[in-house]
């Protein structure tokens, strides 16, 4: 509740995940939130996870995430992680890297009664990852290329690229341009033998996002 009071006016859905325990100590504190955020004017909805399945809690935030991104493609999303696990805290952390979405804290207030909310919530920053989902089979597929051509230290290029996948090098940039607008690879000039540009590649490089992609996929 301190995040949302923090925060007021940047949010306008609530999604509260919640696990089934012997005692219904859970559902009977998600009943009591949802309530008190209705009176306070949000959207709210609960869903339930297994709190020790990894896989479980990622899957659950990534399906909320699809479906309500699916209704607005501009929605924004922010996880809170205050409460929970440390497994619900990491599952949740590497769902909102996948999703472009700043995770938040609040520290506690016991331990600083003199200082704001505001002053207590920490915001942790989302790096640009781009959705996989819709990034394609293909151009993974590309991106995969183009990582292994790298490791083995040959420059790749753009031409090389169309020559593999056996495509027209036009048709090869429209998903080199979407690798680069999800900000997985960078372009550079490339040259010719005799020092000078050739402007018609252009070198190709994975960055450290592109590899963390390979690695979710």
């Amino acid at each position: 509740m301190n995040t949302i009071k923090a925060i007021p006016n940047a949010i306008d859905r609530i999604v509260l995940l919640y696990s089934i325990s012997e005692d219904k100590i859970y559902e009977k504190t998600t009943e009591i939130l949802m309530e008190k955020l209705g009176e306070m004017g949000y959207a709210c909805e609960s869903k339930v996870i297994k709190p020790f399945d990894f896989l479980n809690i990622v899957d659950t935030i990534y399906k909320i995430y699809e479906q309500y991104s699916e209704e607005d493609r501009k929605a924004r999303f922010s996880v809170d992680i205050t409460n929970g696990t440390n497994l619900m805290s990491a599952a949740a952390c590497n769902t909102a890297f996948f999703m472009n979405s700043d995770v938040y804290y609040m520290m506690d207030q016991r331990r600083f009664k003199d200082k704001p909310l505001e002053e207590l919530l920490v915001t942790i920053p989302s790096p640009k990852i781009p959705d996989v989902k819709r990034l394609g089979g293909l151009s993974l597929d590309m991106l995969r290329y183009i990582a292994d051509e790298q490791d083995r230290h040959h420059e790749i290029c753009n031409v090389d690229v169309a020559r593999k996948f056996d495509m027209k090098p036009q048709a090869v940039m429209y998903h080199i341009n979407r690798l680069l607008d999800a900000g997985v690879i960078e372009l550079d000039d490339a040259y010719t033998p005799k020092g000078k540009i050739d402007k018609r590649r252009k070198a190709i490089k994975i960055k450290r996002e592109g590899r963390f992609v390979l690695r979710w996929v």
